[in-house]
């Protein structure tokens, strides 16, 4: 693949990354999944700055390490069609990176919402009477953006990951 020729480029090479994974990564649409409605939770229950923050710095972290996980996976499976320990391992610690960012997420996750979680349907009532209109268009963009995701996007994954998986038989 040639460099980008101007800064732009890049921008179009990246978003068909990021395209290309989600049709073809059932764990980042996994991701994707989780981070829609932790979002609207987010917007519902009147967030603070600082907790968005989190919030976001913590599905970024999630979404990337899963983007790099796929590109480790793809590199290792070009570079090692047949099966070979180091090649497994390297796909294994990418997997464990995405574990670790998951799970630090999850806990950032409870911490930020355990303080709204008593108050909820006070939080929603509010975000009702403001505007039920885009309470409802906030649903409706939640059921259109899964039935994208799940059922438009997807396309039959090429490989299955290859011969360099954990408990593989070489």
């Amino acid at each position: 693949m040639k460099p980008p020729s101007t800064f732009f480029a890049s921008f179009g090479y990246a978003a068909r990354g990021i395209w290309h994974s989600l049709r073809h990564q059932r764990n980042l649409r996994i991701h994707v999944s989780l981070a829609l409605p932790t979002a609207a939770l987010a917007w519902l229950m009147g967030l603070t700055r600082l907790d968005w923050i989190v919030v976001i710095v913590a599905m970024a972290l999630v979404l990337s390490l899963e983007l790099i996980n796929t590109g480790v996976e793809s590199v290792v499976d070009l570079a090692s069609p047949a099966f070979h320990p180091l090649a497994g391992a390297a796909k294994d610690a990418a997997a464990g990176a995405v574990l670790i960012g998951a799970a630090a997420s999850a806990v950032l996750g409870v911490l930020v919402y355990m303080p709204y979680v008593r108050h909820f349907g006070r939080h929603f009532m509010v975000r009702w009477q403001e505007s039920p209109t885009l309470v409802i268009a906030w649903g409706i963009g939640m059921a259109v953006s899964y039935a994208l995701l799940w059922i438009l996007v997807p396309c039959r994954k090429q490989s299955e990951g290859g011969p360099n998986q954990t408990g593989g038989t070489p």
